[in-house]
């Protein structure tokens, strides 16, 4: 592993930073993902990061980027450069992964998903499945082979909680925990019912119909930092394994496998 690599991990929400220096554990760090944020600005609030935590700008000797939100690509790129003296690396298709895409669209398969699929093909086997638990719920699986095979989409638990408020004249925002039971007895909780256990169900019920369709009891690895999700969490026993870090550690994986396989050490077939 190169020591100093910095991977960015730019999702609609937040931008997140994790430092590995010879190490598993990575010094991390989060942003808003801010469009309007000029490069000096972002120069200026990583640099502060860092120095919080006793690093300066050359201790980073590589970056890797993953990001979907396109009005911050270039910005993020540009800040890579200026503060660290690199030329990052962005994943994107050509991007050697190491992880065989077999979907009808490869190309439309966000940096954040392959580094989740990575990671947690490294860290747990294959087959695996991935939730992600953001402004959307992705659920990612790798089949038996070794292969990113598709995927499933719904709205984020966050997101659900805010239509149903804003479309319902009657109903306000209600805090996303769990209520002391399913049958709510004043509205606060049946709305913490519907929309806490009601997610679990759903979550349960898309693993058990994934698990069927690959034909294996594949383990569930969840990330994500959504200020509820904990309390989700504790809510359901399909979950194996909670890694807060895994985009980031996929992304640092993946510029692990593109740096050997272009310094020919490696051959890894294009994600």
């Amino acid at each position: 592993m190169d020591d100093g690599t910095l991977a960015i991990d730019v999702s609609n929400t937040h931008t997140s930073l994790g430092l590995w220096r010879g190490s598993e554990h990575p010094l991390a760090w989060k942003i808003a993902s801010d469009p309007a944020r000029t490069a000096d600005e972002h120069r200026v609030l990583i640099t502060q990061l860092l120095e919080r935590d006793g690093v300066a700008p050359q201790d980073v000797s590589s970056c890797v980027i993953g990001c979907v939100v396109p009005e911050l690509a270039g910005t993020v790129e540009q800040v890579c450069r200026e503060l660290f003296d690199v030329e990052p690396l962005v994943v994107r298709p050509g991007v050697h992964s190491g992880l065989p895409i077999r979907t009808d669209n490869p190309r439309e398969l966000g940096a954040d998903r392959i580094a989740n699929a990575v990671a947690a093909r490294e860290r747990f086997g294959a087959p695996v499945i991935v939730l992600d638990f953001s402004t959307a719920l992705t659920l990612d699986v790798v089949g038996p082979d070794g292969a990113y095979v598709g995927a499933v989409i719904a709205p984020g638990l966050g997101i659900a909680a805010e239509a149903l408020s804003r479309r319902a004249a009657r109903i306000g925002s209600t805090e996303l925990v769990a209520p002391p039971s399913a049958i709510g007895r004043d509205t606060d909780h049946g709305l913490q019912s519907g929309l806490v256990f009601g997610y679990v169900g759903l979550i349960e019920g898309l693993v058990r119909r994934v698990r069927e369709e690959i034909g294996a009891d594949a383990p569930v690895v969840a990330t994500g930092d959504e200020h509820w999700l904990q309390a989700l969490l504790g809510q359901t026993d399909v979950i194996d394994a909670y890694e807060p870090l895994l985009t980031l550690d996929g992304l640092r994986r993946i510029h692990e496998r593109h740096t050997a396989a272009d310094r020919g050490t490696e051959r890894a077939p294009a994600g």
